[in-house]
């Protein structure tokens, strides 16, 4: 058992670091590189810039889009029953499709301000 005993021994060599030596290095890499950076003009501590792809702005585009829908559905009013049972009578007497309705539906629906179909 002499043998096993030694392998899982604690002797001095498997205690003894170097910390020293690896300290060093890392610093003086450390300081070539913040050298080179301050020859070449780059200074340390500016900040990180990030670039946004143009499928990510139209993801952020229709996401703000649809928070401002969502919005306006929050605060719009909800139809009563009576102007509800007003529309169904309505379309049972096919009001809407009189010329003068269809004419101020059309007048109206082109002075929304949208780019429907675009």
């Amino acid at each position: 058992m002499g043998p096993i005993r030694n392998l899982f021994s604690t002797s001095p060599d498997l205690k003894r670091t170097d910390s020293g030596k690896k300290t060093g290095k890392a610093e003086s890499s450390y300081q070539k590189n913040d050298a080179l950076n301050k020859v070449s003009g780059n200074e340390t501590g500016k900040s990180d810039q990030v670039e946004i792809s143009a499928e990510g702005r139209q993801l952020l585009s229709l996401k703000a889009e649809a928070q401002k829908y969502i919005s306006d559905v929050k605060n719009s009013r909800a139809v009563t029953a009576q102007e509800l049972e007003g529309i169904k009578e309505k379309i049972a007497s096919k009001h809407y499709f009189n010329d003068e309705v269809i004419e101020k539906v059309v007048d109206k629906m082109m002075n929304v301000s949208g780019n429907f179909g675009e």
